[in-house]
């Protein structure tokens, strides 16, 4: 198990498998892509991801980060749901939309995301006491948000580059699961001084950071360069544009990092 969690990150997935599906969400109904895991085992333990402002699909095809995280649990024995929060409500991204006009906000995706647990949970190959929640930028704030919930059946949350300011201004607002943040330490989009403010008030330590130097928002991206996208109005410099790229060594790290830190709550041999 040791050596598979250091070795994901540098090694493609295999094909991930997936089944498109419907499920009860708040006022209506949700779709997402289902991806059982491998051999049809019982007992497996669960994920759900949460895909970022930009949508879970590119071109009529579900985005290769989600693609390949997908399949990357698949190996490890997970049962894998990724809702659209999007789709079903007209909605095709929302990055270039100043976030006090989005149309579905990380609360309410917050709420997508415990409907989603809760059908995880009913699948007859899925573990109901294992299950866990990974999200990136608004999908990230997402699982922040229902991290602080009580979500019977959530053990365990991971989540890259969330923007917590909202959270912050929650005086009362604390992690009530282990949470791992992964973000870029030069992000100008989601600033990590805010999610440094959540671990501070963390008394209970269920709240990790971790930061990675001269990094920027995207940072797991396959492929790219660096660029600056002038179309987002959000970031620290409103209207100026944001820096997004990959930086391959911290998203072997932080991959690294996250099927540790997944393995070590849900594994019951760990």
């Amino acid at each position: 198990m040791r050596a598979l969690l250091l070795g994901l990150s540098l090694l493609p997935a295999l094909p991930a498998i997936a089944e498109p599906v419907s499920f009860a969400g708040p006022g209506g109904v949700l779709r997402g892509e289902y991806f059982p895991p491998r051999e049809n085992e019982q007992g497996a333990p669960a994920v759900i991801l949460m895909h970022g402002c930009e949508g879970m699909w590119r071109r009529g095809q579900l985005g290769p980060r989600y693609a390949h995280m997908a399949g990357l649990f698949q190996e490890l024995g997970y049962a894998v749901l990724i809702p659209d929060s999007f789709g079903p409500r007209g909605v095709r991204e929302q990055c270039t939309v100043v976030p006090s006009r989005q149309k579905v906000s990380a609360a309410r995706r917050a709420d997508d995301a415990q409907w989603a647990v809760a059908w995880l949970r009913t699948r007859p190959q899925v573990d109901a006491a294992r299950v866990g929640a990974v999200g990136w930028s608004q999908g990230g704030s997402a699982v922040l948000t229902l991290a602080g919930r009580q979500t019977e059946g959530l053990d365990v949350a991971a989540v890259f580059y969330p923007d917590c300011s909202g959270l912050t201004r929650q005086k009362r607002y604390r992690v009530r699961i282990p949470t791992l943040i992964l973000m870029g330490e030069s992000d100008d989009w989601s600033l990590i001084e805010r999610c440094r403010e959540l671990v501070d008030r963390d008394a209970h330590q269920s709240l990790h950071l971790v930061g990675y130097p001269l990094t920027y928002q995207d940072f797991d991206v396959l492929g790219g360069e660096l660029r600056v996208r002038r179309d987002v109005p959000a970031g620290r410099y409103p209207r100026q544009g944001v820096t997004v790229g990959p930086n391959p060594e911290a998203a072997a790290d932080a991959y690294r990092r996250l099927f540790k830190w997944f393995s070590r709550w849900l594994d019951p041999n760990a």
